[in-house]
């Protein structure tokens, strides 16, 4: 599968890469893109908060919680939704 973009806010924060994208509670692996978005991430985290995150796949925004980063490169991701992705002038984006 092609590397996946996925954001906090309207932030890109990371990629996904693998044989499938994360859609259901577990560990994924990703790769950082250094910036605002995974600066922003990381420090909710420290803060407490379970930052809520997306991708848009296949006409679907995949909405998901970053519960924790057990290590480098890895985040454990929960309480995944999946909603048609907003169009422009929807008011939903």
């Amino acid at each position: 599968m092609p590397a996946l973009r996925f954001f906090y806010g309207p932030f890109e924060v990371g990629v996904f890469s693998g044989d499938s994208y994360p859609h259901e509670p577990g560990i994924y692996g990703y790769s950082p893109i250094e910036g605002d978005g995974h600066e922003e991430l990381q420090l909710a985290r420290r803060g407490g908060a379970e930052p809520r995150c997306h991708f848009d796949a296949d006409g679907h925004r995949i909405t998901f919680t970053v519960r924790s980063s057990p290590r480098y490169g890895r985040l454990e991701l929960s309480d995944f939704t999946s909603t048609p992705v907003p169009t422009e002038g929807s008011g939903t984006g």
